[in-house]
């Protein structure tokens, strides 16, 4: 009945709404630049095994070089054309880098061969790269599945492994890496995280973990956080074995959730949930063991 008061303009308004908001979310969904670091002056690496390099931001434009995986270069600024290859729709960016006769060298690349980040110690160079993109419909919406791509190189940029998960990171634009270590796991020499940050109220974290064995990849429980003010928040954190707190072969997620309550006028406060989840690490994987007793309390603001 209520509907049926709705007048035709009304109508028309509405219908006008959804068709915006439907080409305004198709048009965001074109490009996906954000994954990537793109600063000028910024050093990155080339993430495949072979690519090519030309002499405008164009696959029809003459081809100059090639550079393979490890290959370090010099972003030296952005370009609006674009590029779509399985899926992966970014732009050509302009860059410097050393040939192999030793001489500097300017021309175009496109932004997706590089890897998102990288990360170097004395012995390896650990990579991540997003491979492909593919859309998938789920409960009748339609969303993005990543295939991203952890690997691992030798000092002479060797591929050694590569470990490929398919995730859906969709507006967790924001990527970081970083190697922490073994952390007490056993036969883990090097733990390598990564993660996608929304970095905005209701887009969440997502963290996901790398044992290196010196051998090949092992993954390792992940964990995610999401909040927004006011309103709600959801962290987890991991304790390992090493850490303050940890125990031997344990991984320990420390759980907190919370949900705005403003029935105080005094203060605003937070209904708290707390709870731990172990994991037995058994050198080749971890298993979930146990979840303790969840522990309620008001937290003020």
């Amino acid at each position: 009945m209520l509907f049926s008061k709705i007048t035709h303009t009304h109508k028309l308004t509405v219908l006008f709404l959804i068709l915006f908001s439907t080409c305004s979310f198709a048009q965001n969904e074109l490009t996906h630049d954000s994954y990537w670091i793109e600063r000028e002056n910024n050093n990155a690496i080339i993430g495949v095994k072979n690519c090519y390099i030309r002499n405008a931001p164009s696959i029809n434009a003459k081809l100059l070089d090639s550079l393979q995986m490890g290959k370090e270069v010099l972003i030296l600024k952005s370009t609006e054309n674009k590029l779509k290859i399985k899926g992966i729709n970014v732009s050509w960016i302009q860059i410097q880098y050393t040939n192999k006769s030793g001489e500097t060298q300017t021309g175009f690349l496109w932004k997706g061969f590089l890897a998102l980040g990288f990360q170097k110690n004395k012995q390896n160079t650990f990579l991540t790269t997003i491979d492909k993109i593919e859309t998938i419909t789920k409960n009748n919406f339609e969303q993005e599945m990543f295939s991203i791509s952890a690997k691992i190189l030798d000092q002479d940029n060797n591929l050694l492994y590569q470990k490929t998960i398919q995730k859906n990171i969709t507006d967790s634009y924001y990527f970081e890496d970083k190697t922490i270590g073994g952390l007490g796991l056993k036969n883990i020499s090097e733990i390598y995280r990564i993660s996608f940050s929304g970095q905005a109220c209701g887009i969440p974290s997502l963290y996901y973990y790398f044992g290196w064995d010196n051998k090949k990849f092992l993954e390792l429980p992940e964990k995610y956080s999401v909040g927004d003010a006011g309103i709600y928040y959801y962290y987890e954190n991991f304790i390992f074995p090493k850490e303050s707190g940890g125990k031997p072969d344990l991984i320990i997620k420390k759980v907190k959730q919370a949900e705005g309550n403003n029935e105080s006028k005094e203060y605003y406060s937070f209904n708290v949930s707390e709870w731990s989840e172990t994991y037995k690490w058994n050198g080749e994987k971890a298993s979930f063991i146990s979840k303790s007793k969840i522990k309620k309390y008001i937290e003020k603001d």
